[in-house]
């Protein structure tokens, strides 16, 4: 396998920080004479340290579109929504809502024509489960080879969890690979011992999501952990 790099840290704290120096660069980069860019970010827990130091920097987030990475079939305002995490601790950026349409493949299908509208994307982050899934490319979910392809076509299309929310909104790997910058966040022992595995190509873990985000995106994945 063509490895991605891995940074490794020895907290959390001084992981999001590095991290957050990096987007910032690519979005000041990227922002420059007057363009927009373009950033996708995951949900959850892991990144809300990232979100605080992105929100400390001084980024003229006017010329910003964000994203959620996958986004849950819920209205933006509930609890469980990403849109709601990632836009809460960055108000000041511009949103791109996946909800795009009344039913979640109708949403998933014109938010994925937004998205390819905007390829390359200037950076994107995506997370990882202890499953091995990232953004919402779940193990054994119906569609996940089309999903992870190596010749798809970008687009975005309608993931399936093992918890509820069960329906989610998601981009397919061609998609995510067709940005300027690609990066993994990720914390925890288990998961670095799951990384390892993949990298390692065991056997068992050639059918998880991850695995063919590793093997696609090679050297250009950067891999931020921490314990």
């Amino acid at each position: 396998m063509n490895s991605p790099v891995l940074h490794l840290y020895p907290d959390r704290e001084s992981c999001a920080a590095a991290l957050a120096q990096v987007l910032a660069g690519r979005l000041r980069a990227a922002t420059q004479g007057g363009a927009q860019a373009h950033l996708l970010l995951p949900g959850g827990q892991s990144p809300l340290p990232l979100l605080q130091r992105l929100a400390a920097l001084e980024l003229d987030w006017s010329q910003v579109e964000l994203a959620p990475s996958d986004e849950r079939w819920v209205a933006a305002d509930d609890a469980a929504s990403n849109l709601r995490l990632l836009r809460d601790a960055l108000p000041q950026a511009h949103w791109l809502d996946p909800r795009q349409g009344p039913t979640p493949q109708l949403a998933a299908q014109r938010w994925g024509e937004r998205l390819q509208c905007r390829l390359p994307l200037t950076a994107v982050l995506l997370g990882m489960g202890e499953d091995g899934h990232f953004a919402s490319l779940f193990p054994d979910m119906p569609g996940l080879a089309a999903a992870l392809a190596a010749d798809a076509a970008p687009s975005a299309l309608v993931g399936v969890a093992p918890v509820q929310p069960c329906l989610r909104l998601t981009p397919n790997l061609a998609l995510l690979l067709r940005s300027d910058w690609l990066g993994l966040l990720v914390f925890g022992g288990a998961k670095r011992a799951l990384l390892e595995a993949v990298l390692a190509d065991h056997p068992q873990t050639r059918t998880l999501p991850v695995h063919a985000l590793l093997q696609q995106a090679g050297k250009r994945l950067q891999i931020y952990w921490a314990p």
